[in-house]
């Protein structure tokens, strides 16, 4: 997987962890499956935009509190 797509699960276990939860705990609270939820962490997974949502919405957080920075990810566009 991307470099992006694993600093976005490292920042979303520290904010996790910060708040409190659980793998597990939080994965239900967000309505997320905990294997999901932990491929997610360890940044195996491409997660979809609701996915998100339910994340910062669960997490009570913005989604800048949890994207890496866009100054470190260039991305092309055609």
């Amino acid at each position: 997987m991307s470099d992006l797509v694993i600093e976005f699960g490292e920042m979303l276990r520290a904010k996790r962890k910060s708040a409190g939860y659980s793998q597990e705990d939080f994965a239900t609270l967000a309505g997320i499956e905990r294997g999901n939820y932990g491929k997610m962490e360890r940044g195996l997974v491409n997660i979809r935009l609701e996915t998100l949502y339910k994340i910062a919405t669960a997490l009570d957080c913005e989604f800048e509190e949890i994207m890496p920075s866009r100054a470190h990810y260039k991305v092309k566009i055609d």
